[in-house]
């Protein structure tokens, strides 16, 4: 019997963000006897979603980047060699061209490149231009094929004629809403909001992309127009300090709630909030957001965010972040005002925009395969 193709993940950690969580996702949808998934984390430590990718019958490789570029480049050479993957997948943006050059010096048949992002978040300097020019260009050599999650991904880090090379679109695709048997009420009471209140959420980690402290200033406009709302913020990061100086010094702290890292955030987005806020700076396609659409829940959502990741229909408003909180918090008691979306509707124009995760998962099976030159499979 024909053993099944090994694709091997490289990322900075299994840490609890977006991809990770879809990729996650698809493991327990995977065909074993066709299929395997193993992943490689660069960063310092493998991540806290590493003893999950194990339990659900992934290897979790962990190939730091330091001390010095030439040792990983040796280390990371030699996993390869000795494991012998057919497919090696890089979602490490620009640094994906160093990736692929080694995997196709280490003999992986296929090399596909993931863009998850309309940037990657640093200066635009002219080193900064410089590296991302010779990276995109040594990209095209080392590829078999091109992965991005929306259009406007592909066009930000693959450039505008992305369908001549070898780029293909695979949006991720969300799990079926499980809200749990628990009442919103009840699910309020354990995180400390009152069950009576309405409550604005965010889901994402504390990165300056995800601007926290926009979304503050709007609660502090909010908290003069509705002062019974309180806030619900999921995620956790570096940024965190900072966010916990902001609320104070807003005088915010009895009205925010920080949630921490949480593997519910579906649950709370379909129990503990009224209103979703999303005011990125930049993003690729925000799995938080269709979450929320697949919940029944309505955002409000930055107009920097491509239009892709609205699905259902009146659910996601687009708001300028020049229009200011002011603004965002006026929006924000009308869109409450407007209650939650009907959970059927959701779930139907959720799967005609073939945003499930089974969808999202048999798109990345074809576009593996056909990078493999097995057809369909």
């Amino acid at each position: 019997m024909k053993a099944p193709n090994k694709v091997l993940h490289v990322l900075g950690g299994l840490e609890r963000g977006g991809v990770e969580t879809w990729l996650l996702n698809c493991l327990t949808r995977l065909d074993p006897a066709r299929w395997r998934f193993d992943f490689c984390a660069l960063g310092p430590e493998p991540g806290r979603y590493a003893p999950l990718a194990l339990e659900r019958g992934s290897r979790v490789l962990h190939c730091p980047l330091r001390p010095s570029p030439v040792a990983f480049a040796a280390r990371f050479w030699r996993l390869l060699r000795q494991q012998r993957y057919q497919l090696v997948a890089s979602h490490v943006h620009h640094f994906s061209a160093a990736i692929l050059g080694l995997a196709g010096a280490a003999g992986a048949r296929a090399r596909v490149s993931h863009a998850h992002n309309t940037s990657d978040g640093r200066r635009d300097t002219l080193p900064r231009r410089l590296y991302r020019g010779s990276s995109l260009a040594l990209l095209g050599g080392v590829m078999t094929r091109g992965v991005a999650c929306s259009q406007a991904a592909a066009v930000s880090f693959y450039g505008p004629h992305w369908r001549s090379r070898r780029v293909e679109i695979v949006p991720y695709g969300v799990a079926e809403a499980d809200c749990g048997a628990d009442s919103p009420a009840e699910v309020r009471r354990r995180l400390g909001l009152d069950p009576e209140a309405p409550v604005i959420g965010h889901v994402g980690r504390f990165d300056p992309q995800k601007n926290h402290g926009f979304l503050l200033q709007v609660a502090a406009e909010l908290r003069r127009l509705k002062p019974q709302a309180r806030w619900l913020l999921v995620g956790d990061g570096a940024g965190r300090g900072a966010i916990e100086r902001q609320i104070r010094d807003l005088d915010l702290g009895g009205t925010v709630v920080l949630a921490g890292r949480r593997e519910d955030a579906p649950r709370l987005m379909g129990r503990a909030m009224d209103l979703l806020l999303f005011p990125s700076l930049f993003e690729g396609l925000p799995l938080a957001l269709v979450e929320a659409q697949a919940a029944g829940l309505p955002a409000l959502a930055s107009s920097r965010i491509t239009r892709e990741a609205a699905v259902v229909k009146g659910a996601v408003e687009f708001l300028p972040l020049e229009a200011g909180p002011r603004v965002w918090a006026e929006r924000a008691c009308r869109r409450l005002a407007d209650g939650r979306l009907p959970p059927d509707r959701c779930a139907t124009a959720i799967q005609a925009a073939g945003l499930t995760i089974e969808q999202s998962l048999d798109r990345l099976l074809q576009a593996y395969a056909r990078a493999l030159g097995e057809g369909i499979g």
